[in-house]
């Protein structure tokens, strides 16, 4: 997988890629120089994991012959405080509505992502450990 990012003015930068033909643009915080015209890298990352994360939680439902008609993954990253501001704790709460989808289902899914399937959240999880919250719609 390749992509490319280039500057384009200050510490404003525009990615791309080969699977995708949009533009995404990304930005360093405000006390860097960023003027917020882009995501900033970690948000990008946090995006990364909900996304995954979201996808192959789906994916393991689906396969598990479940009725999923409302899946939303949001994060909170807890981060050092000094150089390099690495994320130390990750928490993911997963909204879910389905039809005869139990709480027991999502976290069995959950499980099945985060250990098996989505390579960006078993990664970051060795060294951020990731903890999932289940709330049922």
């Amino acid at each position: 997988m390749k992509v490319k990012v280039t500057q384009k003015d200050g510490f404003h930068f525009i990615g791309s890629g080969a699977e995708y033909p949009g533009e995404l643009p990304i930005d360093a915080a405000a006390h860097v120089g960023g003027k917020g015209r882009g995501f900033r890298p970690p948000e990008l990352l946090m995006y990364s994991i909900a996304g995954c994360m979201g996808i192959h939680s789906r994916e393991a439902l689906l396969k598990a012959g479940k009725q999923i008609e409302d899946l939303t993954v949001e994060t909170d990253g807890e981060r050092a405080g000094e150089d390099p501001k690495w994320f130390t704790q990750i928490t993911l709460q997963f909204s879910v509505k389905g039809r005869g989808v139990t709480e027991r289902d999502v976290r069995e899914a959950i499980d099945v992502a985060l250990h098996k399937t989505c390579s960006i959240a078993a990664l970051i999880h060795r060294v951020a450990p990731i903890s999932c919250e289940v709330r049922m719609l």
